[in-house]
């Protein structure tokens, strides 16, 4: 990296911790200690407060409350500010919307511009218990490591209720399913793994570095259409009754074709992942969905079925 790029990567260190020694950053950012002095001075002699803690924790602090010189926007620049909140509003990946919304507000209130939109109301269905703030803690700290290639030592609580601790070699996050995972090295099972955010209940990040495998392709383990690593694909041929302009709004798995045979009927044929996944997704249409292929789905709806008229 230039000396650009490591000054923006000491800001973003500076601004997901409290304080970092001179050492801790060189370590982090791969370059002498000497360094970190003159990327601070430049830092500082473009407006951001940054000090420096004298004692034995002490270290280098951003002042994350200073405001920067205002900067004079054109009214094209303001036009760009309002459409990104419009296309990140529906981008499901983008964790601190509200946040960016926040502060887009406060860049064009400083340029004497109206940007009214406070009110906006963002609604998940099934939100986590987690609060969104802890989720996006995890997704930060994680984000620091893979730009750094740091170990993580993570004590995770698998689906069955057990926590175990992990040192893992994080090198993707992503949302998969409403859900945030991120997909690491498992130094513990000597494996590839997917860790969901919001099971993972601690998590430190390491000074020890990791070399990314040189057989690693993402493609191998994530793609548009779900988690590749270990789970197959299966056809999916399901018959839908009156559904037609629901299905044709979404894309649910891989080759997918929607074939409308009649007013009410509609032909929905993919490709889709993970057999449990696949039952609940069929079983949420309820009376209005025939299962057409494959036949160990037909006996899983079959069995869901005759199961819950026993509770009834």
């Amino acid at each position: 990296m230039n000396k650009t790029m490591l000054c923006f990567e000491l800001l973003r260190l500076l601004n997901t911790k409290n304080i970092l020694n001179k050492n801790e950053l060189a370590e982090l950012l791969e370059v002498n200690p000497r360094n970190i002095i003159e990327y601070v001075k430049t830092l500082q002699d473009c407006g951001y407060d940054i000090e420096s803690v004298r004692g034995i924790y002490g270290g280098y602090h951003l002042n994350k409350n200073s405001l920067m010189p205002t900067v004079r926007l054109t009214e094209a620049e303001i036009n760009t500010l309002r459409s990104s909140c419009n296309f990140l509003e529906h981008q499901k990946d983008f964790l601190a919307f509200k946040e960016y919304l926040k502060a887009i507000s406060k860049v064009i209130a400083l340029n004497d511009m109206d940007y009214i939109d406070n009110d906006l109301m963002i609604i998940e269905k099934y939100p986590l218990i987690m609060p969104r703030t802890e989720i996006l803690k995890r997704y930060e700290t994680f984000k620091v490591a893979i730009a750094n290639k740091k170990k993580c030592n993570i004590l995770y609580q698998s689906g069955y209720n057990k926590d175990k601790s992990h040192i893992i070699h994080p090198y993707k996050v992503f949302i998969y399913s409403d859900s945030w995972f991120v997909l690491a090295w498992n130094e513990t099972v000597n494996n590839y793994g997917y860790f969901r955010l919001n099971r993972i209940k601690e998590i430190k990040l390491l000074p020890e570095s990791f070399t990314v495998a040189l057989t690693y392709n993402e493609h191998d383990f994530i793609d548009e259409f779900g988690m590749r690593h270990d789970g197959r694909y299966y056809d999916i041929k399901l018959e839908l009754t009156d559904l037609y302009t629901v299905i044709s709004e979404r894309q649910y798995g891989k080759n997918q074709r929607i074939e409308r045979i009649d007013e009410h009927k509609t032909i929905l044929e993919c490709q889709m992942q993970n057999k449990f996944m696949i039952k609940t997704f069929v079983l949420g249409f309820g009376s209005k969905v025939k299962v057409l292929e494959p036949e160990w789905l037909k006996e899983e709806i079959r069995k869901e079925a005759e199961a819950i008229l026993t509770k009834i």
